[in-house]
């Protein structure tokens, strides 16, 4: 424990209103970080998915139609959850 008597005062009112007038209320402001739009365009950035549309297209030029649409239902999915777990 400490020995002795603390002496421990705060500001006074006056000196509050003053520090408020000049600098503001102690308050922070915060922004919703994402909305729906902005987490879509995040989600199509993706270098892995960027990649894997482009494989999915690949597929679809060599013929294998069946690969394709799985590997795009797959990136569907994938961004679904993706865009769940953002918002």
């Amino acid at each position: 424990m400490l020995s002795g008597q603390i002496n421990i005062q705060g500001l006074t009112t006056e000196q509050v209103e003053a520090a408020r007038k000049q600098f503001g209320y102690n308050r922070l402001y915060y922004k919703k970080e994402k909305g729906i739009l902005i987490a879509i365009k995040s989600i199509a950035k993706e270098p892995m998915i960027l990649l894997l549309l482009a494989a999915s297209f690949a597929y679809f030029l060599s013929g294998s139609i069946e690969d394709g649409i799985f590997l795009v239902a797959t990136v569907v999915l994938v961004s679904t959850i993706s865009l769940y777990q953002a918002s």
